[in-house]
């Protein structure tokens, strides 16, 4: 009797063994059916004259770099792009136009709005870093220590201010904005003493850097408006 029930547990191993396998061998195919459909949707962007890329602004976000980046990729004018004040505003702009395709880093908090919205496809992700990263303050300022410094940033790289603030900031508090160029200006216009920011808002705004750098491995989607009611939700090459 105990050889019977080591027999079954055996059989049973083997079984979820081979259902584990068959599951691996699906996602697999499922992979390269994805990569297969992300290259005829590059192909696709690449042929077509009309791109116009939605995304975060102001100037110097570093929305904007990979909405430069994207349109260099697909062989197109690097200013074919707008800038909204929020993902929300920018993904509203492909209802109304000129814009076509919204771009979102997808460590954006409420990314899984834009995911959830019944009205858009995501078409296609890639990995791209992002320009330096760093704490950025007034040129020639000097910072208090009587008080802990306001440090303004965007939500999604706050959690590095600890790792940036290291041995050159006492204490502090958040000031949350919509984009790290907004940071920015919160320091320019006396708001902030400090902002967590990228070289291209630091470059663009006329501050300067007073912490370690590094650059942030971002995953970006691009999204566009499903055409109506009845498509499906999965990969569409009709869509721009």
């Amino acid at each position: 009797m105990f050889r019977q029930k080591r027999f079954s547990i055996t059989l049973t191993n083997q079984t979820q063994t081979n259902s584990i396998s068959t599951q691996i061998n699906n996602s697999t195919s499922k992979l390269i059916e994805y990569f297969d459909r992300s290259k005829k949707i590059v192909e696709r962007l690449e042929n077509s004259s009309n791109i116009h890329i939605a995304t975060l602004g102001p100037k110097g976000t570093s929305s904007e770099a990979a909405a430069c980046y994207l349109l260099k990729t697909l062989k197109k004018t690097p200013t074919s792009y707008l800038l909204f004040s929020s993902y929300e505003e920018a993904c509203d702009n492909l209802s109304i136009g000129p814009a076509n395709l919204l771009l979102v880093a997808n460590a954006y908090k409420a990314i899984d709005k834009i995911y959830m919205n019944a009205n858009l496809k995501l078409l296609l992700s890639f990995m791209w870093e992002t320009p330096l990263y760093g704490l950025a303050k007034k040129k020639e300022s000097q910072l208090v220590d009587d008080r802990p410094l306001k440090i303004a940033t965007h939500h999604a790289p706050s959690s590095l201010i600890p790792w940036f603030s290291d041995k050159v900031v006492k204490s502090y508090k958040i000031v949350e904005v919509n984009s790290t160029s907004e940071a920015a200006i919160q320091v320019i216009k006396g708001d902030s003493d400090l902002c967590l920011t990228n070289m291209n808002a630091v470059d663009r705004y006329g501050l300067e850097f007073m912490s370690r750098l590094r650059p942030i491995c971002m995953l970006w989607s691009v999204f566009a408006l499903r055409k109506n009611q009845e498509d499906n939700f999965l990969f569409d090459l009709d869509l721009i």
